[in-house]
C-alpha cells in the first residue's frame, strides 16, 4: 500500500476542521470479501466519504465543497513550535484550532439520521449511504451484537434494502447481488427467480451458494474467496 495526501475538512456550519487520510494505490492480499459486497482489505484500507461534526453535530460530505484550499500534505506536526504552542506563521487551514482529528465515520444511527435528513445529493450517495447501513448490520450479526431471528424483525434493515433494491435493480450486472439482497430478507421465491438464468447457463461458485442458502431458508452473509 502507498498512502496518498492527507486533506483537510472544515464543518460547512462551525467551520471545525478535521483530516481525512487517502491511498495513492492499495491492492486485496489478505482480503475478506462478503456476499454483502463489504470488503475488508488491510492493504486497501477504506476513509470515510462523510462524516458528522463532532462540535455541532452537522452530518457533511468529505468532498471538493468542504474541502479546505491548501491542504494537501500538509505536515501538521511542523506548524508548532515543540512545546505546542501556535506560532506566528501557524498555517491558516487551522482556522481557530490547535490541532486537527480524524474525520468520525458516521455509526449505524448516525448512518440512518443521515437519510433521514436526505443528505444525499444524488442517487451515488444514497446507495453509499444504504451500503454502510446494510454492512453495519451485518457487522453486528458477525460481532454478535444482534441476533439474525432479531434482525429479521427489524423494519429498519428490511427497508433499508427494499430501497437499495430500487436504486440497483436496473444496475447492469445487479442482478445476483438482487437474489443476494432478496435472500437476506427472506424472499427466497424471488431469490430463485432471479438466479434461475445464471443457474441454467453455469453455476458458478457465488450463485451455487447463493442457492443452496435458499433452499436451506439461510439468510446470512458469507464469506467470498478472492483468487
Amino acid at each position: 500500500m502507498i498512502p496518498g495526501p492527507t486533506y483537510v475538512y472544515a464543518c460547512p456550519d462551525c467551520q471545525l476542521r478535521v483530516s481525512n487520510r487517502s491511498i495513492m494505490s492499495g491492492n486485496t492480499f489478505g482480503a475478506t470479501q462478503f456476499s454483502d459486497l463489504r470488503i475488508d482489505a488491510p492493504m486497501m484500507p477504506s476513509y470515510p466519504r462523510i462524516s458528522k461534526c463532532e462540535r455541532c453535530d452537522c452530518t457533511f460530505w468529505l468532498d471538493d465543497e468542504t474541502k479546505v484550499e491548501g491542504t494537501v500534505g500538509i505536515p501538521f506536526t511542523a506548524l508548532y513550535d515543540d512545546d505546542f504552542t501556535p506560532n506566528e506563521t501557524k498555517n491558516p487551514v487551522f482556522g481557530d484550532q490547535l490541532e486537527i482529528n480524524s474525520a468520525l465515520e458516521l455509526d449505524q444511527e448516525s448512518i440512518k439520521d443521515a437519510l433521514f435528513m436526505n443528505v444525499q445529493r444524488d442517487e451515488e450517495d444514497e446507495k453509499h449511504l444504504r451500503y454502510l447501513l446494510l454492512w453495519a448490520y451485518h457487522k453486528q450479526l458477525l460481532d454478535g451484537t444482534i441476533l439474525r431471528e432479531n434482525l429479521n424483525e427489524d423494519l429498519d434493515y428490511r427497508e433499508n434494502i427494499d430501497a437499495l433494491l430500487n436504486l440497483i435493480e436496473e444496475d447492469e450486472g445487479s442482478t445476483i447481488f438482487c437474489a443476494e439482497l432478496n435472500r437476506f430478507v427472506g424472499r427466497f421465491d424471488r431469490c430463485f427467480e432471479l438466479l434461475e438464468p445464471f443457474v441454467e447457463e453455469f453455476m458458478g461458485p457465488i450463485v451455487g451458494e447463493i442457492h443452496d442458502r435458499c433452499l436451506a431458508g439461510n439468510r446470512d452473509v458469507f464469506e467470498i474467496e478472492i483468487g
